[in-house]
This record gives structure tokens, sequence and C-alpha cells, in this order.
């Protein structure tokens, strides 16, 4: 059986990585992408040292030609695509509605919504082929309305929306928004760093206490999730926002071990 070709955006670090890596462990063919072509070599040569293929792409995804040069390179690399994951994201600007800056609001619309867009598109004449599968990391923040984070929410709002349009559309294809929890990852620290400026008191002390208390997740456990619903997800789930962690998906995982 020829391996899946995943791609996967935001690829050079924290949960990106973390996914890239469970993937090849997995034995998936994995093509990165993100901005920093040295941090991307270096997750290509993590991935290699496990005895996996990846290739990668550097280049900001929410520009047209990088998704589809993106897309080309996977399938000149590897022959095929069966997957990509949409994770690439930004956080910023963390502040009021009446204080933010509408280019920085822009820009995150761009990253987290625009990005997805195009790559997703770019991809489906593959992934029609291989009934394949399209995952959107989302957030607990899409459902849930934080002050100094009206992009951010607004952006993870939209992108549940366009996963679930996309399934209606593509009744063929797996498509998936994944809330991956609070994930110890340098979003985190962003926000710890600036969050105080536009957050109410309460909501940024829980932040903090997270850090302090050590009860972030490390981004291995997320990806296994993640990495699991790009491989094996069901096509009856199509169209749902989903946790990490729901009961359908770590059985899943319990499937996949038996």
């Amino acid at each position: 059986m020829q391996p899946r070709s995943i791609i996967v955006t935001g690829a050079s670090r924290g949960l990106g990585r973390a996914i890239a890596l469970e993937l090849a462990r997995q034995g998936c063919q994995v093509t990165l992408n993100a901005r920093s072509q040295d941090l991307l070599a270096q997750v290509q040569a993590e991935i290699e040292a496990l005895g996996g293929q990846a290739t990668f792409l550097a280049g900001d995804i929410s520009q047209p030609d990088v998704a589809e040069r993106l897309v080309a390179a996977a399938v000149l690399a590897f022959g095929r695509l069966d997957g990509i994951i949409n994770n690439a994201a930004v956080l910023e600007p963390l502040a009021r509605i009446a204080d933010s800056d509408p280019m920085a609001w822009q820009h995150n619309l761009e990253i987290n919504v625009l990005g997805p867009y195009l790559l997703t598109q770019a991809a489906l004449p593959y992934l029609r082929r291989t009934q394949g599968r399209v995952i959107n990391i989302s957030s607990g923040a899409a459902v849930r309305p934080t002050a100094g984070w009206s992009a951010y929410c607004s952006s993870k709002a939209a992108l549940n929306m366009f996963t679930a349009v996309l399934a209606e559309e593509e009744p063929d294809l797996v498509a998936l928004a994944v809330r991956p929890g609070v994930v110890d990852t340098a979003m985190q620290a962003i926000l710890r760093d600036q969050g105080h400026q536009a957050m109410k008191p309460e909501v940024y002390q829980r932040f903090i206490d997270y850090h302090q208390q050590q009860a972030l997740l490390p981004p291995e456990k997320p990806a296994r999730s993640i990495a699991a619903l790009a491989l094996h997800a069901p096509l009856a789930w199509s169209g749902r926002f989903i946790s990490w962690d729901d009961p359908d998906v770590l059985a899943l995982i319990a499937e996949g071990q038996t």
C-alpha cells in the first residue's frame, strides 16, 4: 500500500511540528510549510532521522502562489495527495475592537482564513482522487468570545463555517475543524506577554495560571489526535467541529493501536 501524502502548514514549530513528526512515525510522507526555511529544514531532518520522508516549501500560505506551489511540491515529491492540515495561524492583534489596528486585523484573517481557503482550493483536484481529508485547526475561541481577541475569535469561527460548507460541497471528502486545547506553544507565550493590555484581568490570569501550574498541553498530545483524524476520520464525521480529546477521537486512536 502506497504511503499517505499529507501537507502540514505552520510546521516549523509547536503543534505543526508535532503533527508532522507524528504523521512521519505513522509512515506518512509529509510536505511541510511555514515562513522559516531554516526551521523547516530542521523538521525535515528530524523526520528523516525517524526513517520518514519529507519535503518542504517556505512561504506565506496566505499568498495564492505559495498555496499552489505547495500542492505542486507535494505531488511532485510523492505522486499523490491524501490530506492537508491547515495549522498555520496567528493570534494577534491582542486589542480591544476600539483600539485595534485594521491592518493587523486584516492580516489575521489572511493567515487564519484565507490561507486555509487557498490551500484547500489548490488541493481539491488531488484530494478528490484519493477521497482525502481536510483538517482545519480551530480553537475554543471559535465559540467562546474573549475580550481582546476579536480577530482571532472571528477567524476561527469563520474557519469552522468554512469547514462545514466544504463538507456540504465535497461529499466524498472528510472536512473537520479540530479544537486542539490549550497547548504549550509560542502563541501562549505571546498571550502571556501581551494579553494584559486588552483581556479581562480574570481571563488573562487564567492563562498565567495554566503556565505556572504546568497545565498546558504538550503539543504531542493533540498532535496524535490530529494525525489520527487526518488518516482515519470516517466520512460520517465530515463537517464537525471536534475536540482533540472527544471520546470519538480517542476511540479512533485506540482502534488504530489494535
